[in-house]
């Protein structure tokens, strides 16, 4: 999402309200168009359901204070205590546009005039590729996942221009407090905060670093002290990093996730062979977008492999008795671990066509690969919808029955032993 090129006059309707409200509505019509259940047929997903909203209607305010798989999800568990101001029967909705809405936020701020010295066509381009991702399925309009989000959007204000703007202090205040809330990704941007006030000197910049360490003091500690993740054998290797990198991080990001899989199926001898030259050839543009990018596309793609790297130490991308890296293998397996990496991949790529001062031989190279970014778009556009699980007739029941009745709730994905969500009515 972060590419660089010579500097442009952004026209003034790009500066206001408006200008950022058609933004936010377009990006909203593309989410929506990739899998349109999320809001015609709107139900709990995983965690939504087992943790958040259980959890809130359960124990009201102390939910906050509950960790999950090792650390504290305070946005997540504030948007279900939101939602249980409304009916049961529209709760996924709401917790749904609430996801929406983080993934979003993202391209509302990097066309914003704070990153005026990136053309703007670049970053129109850039915010669709975001929006369009291939291989983003697990984190597609869920709020199970929308830290992810909420994380690159913390990394965007944090990295964009600072203002004086009193709105947008205080959205960047707000945003960077509750990334270091929501979990561990928080602690990743306290050095990468650091940094930037080093660089700019400025007050914001001093106060921005201020709002994100109490929140991500918490989170370490609570990592730290908390035994509530599952224990998981990594199986860790140098095939299997390659394979994963190869696979999920690069190809997918350009041919998407199907034609990974038809790829790995259809020619499984010779698949590592395709790992190790997508794996080679996606590190070199990435080390050589470290050595000459704009320091702030140098530390987004430090943020996103330092989480990359982090998930990568105690993953659980499967059932605890899987060797995790073998699992992240497999096309579609922890989506959510692959996300900043394969922006980060793509950012480098964008600003690699756009850089006067790289060779021509080395452009025309980035350029042949987004050539084969249509591909993963065209195939990864229409995610399948949820299975339907009939949550409006469990909400109906819940709704009419008297109070002490205990409900068992189907939630996808499917599977009846660890995604359920049990309720007792009031």
């Amino acid at each position: 999402m972060l590419g660089a090129g010579d500097v442009t006059v952004i026209p003034k309707f790009s500066r206001g309200a408006v200008f950022q409200v058609v933004i936010f509505l377009a990006a909203f019509l593309v989410i929506f168009s990739r899998r349109p259940d999320a809001i015609l047929n709107a139900q709990f997903f995983a965690e939504d359901g087992k943790l958040w909203y259980a959890d809130a209607y359960r124990f009201g305010l102390r939910s906050l204070l509950f960790p999950a798989d090792g650390y504290l999800h305070t946005v997540a568990r504030l948007t279900a205590l939101v939602t249980l101001i409304f009916p049961f029967s529209i709760a996924p909705l709401v917790m749904n546009l609430c996801a929406i809405t983080f993934q979003a936020l993202p391209v509302n701020v990097f066309l914003s005039s704070r990153f005026s010295t990136i053309p703007l066509s670049t970053r129109l381009l850039a915010g669709f590729l975001y929006l369009a991702l291939p291989n983003t399925y697990e984190i597609n309009a869920n709020a199970a996942t929308f830290q992810w989000h909420l994380a690159l959007l913390a990394c965007l204000v944090l990295l964009a221009e600072p203002t004086r703007d009193r709105k947008w202090r205080f959205f960047d205040a707000v945003v960077v407090v509750l990334i270091s809330l929501e979990g561990p990704m928080g602690i990743l941007l306290v050095p990468l905060a650091t940094v930037l006030w080093w660089m700019r000197q400025d007050s914001w910049g001093r106060i921005s670093l201020a709002l994100l360490a109490p929140g991500a003091v918490v989170q370490a500690v609570t990592v730290l002290l908390s035994h509530t993740r599952q224990s998981a054998p990594n199986g860790a290797s140098l095939s299997r990093l390659t394979s994963i990198l190869g696979r999920q991080v690069f190809l997918s990001s350009l041919l998407g996730k199907e034609t990974v899989l038809q790829i790995v199926l259809g020619h499984y001898r010779h698949s590592s062979f395709f790992e190790v030259i997508a794996t080679t050839v996606g590190l070199a543009f990435l080390l050589y977008a470290l050595r000459c990018a704009p320091t702030e596309l140098k530390l987004f793609i430090l943020f996103a492999f330092s989480v990359f790297a982090l998930s990568l130490i105690h993953p659980l991308a499967d059932t605890p008795d899987h060797l995790q890296w073998e699992s992240l293998r497999i096309p579609g397996c922890g989506t959510r671990y692959y996300f900043l990496p394969m922006i980060a991949f793509l950012s480098a790529l964008l600003w690699t066509i756009g850089s006067a001062n790289t060779s021509l031989s080395v452009r025309w190279s980035a350029g042949v690969l987004l050539f084969l970014l249509p591909i993963g778009i065209c195939r990864d556009w229409q995610y399948p919808g949820f299975a339907d699980l009939h949550f409006r007739e469990y909400a109906s029941k819940f709704e009419g029955a008297p109070a002490g009745t205990r409900i068992v709730i189907p939630l996808n994905p499917v599977d009846p032993v660890h995604w359920s969500m049990e309720l007792t009515k009031h």
